[in-house]
């Protein structure tokens, strides 16, 4: 091989690992947060959707608790499907940062995968 193939090789492989970890680093800080629509939840989950934090405003010690458990779970819900859609997003970035070079004249011997 010569030395500016080579040198492309190591270049790309630096490029698509700095990809890499600016997405690690985005998926540790992903959080989802949400609050219902009165405000009495607010909920907050990691970029997995386990849930990390759950406030609960005003008393609640009249409160329906079969109204509030609804209330609960469909406030953390949103919040998971909210963190999901970050990753979603995160992961389709990396997906086409690292496609980018991927082509038919690409000697490199890196082959994209077929879905």
């Amino acid at each position: 091989m010569s030395e500016p193939l080579v040198e492309a090789i190591v270049d790309r492989a630096h490029v698509r690992l700095d990809a890499l970890e600016r997405t690690i680093e985005r998926l540790d800080a992903l959080r989802g947060i949400a609050s219902s629509p009165d405000r009495r939840v607010t909920a907050r989950v990691d970029g997995s959707g386990a849930l990390e934090g759950l406030w609960l405003s005003g008393p609640i010690g009249g409160a329906d608790a079969r109204e509030l458990a609804t209330v609960i779970l469909a406030t953390v819900h949103e919040a998971a499907r909210d963190a999901a859609a970050a990753r979603v997003t995160a992961m389709e970035e990396l997906r086409v940062s690292l496609a980018v070079g991927n082509d038919a004249s690409d000697t490199a011997g890196d082959h994209p995968v077929q879905r």
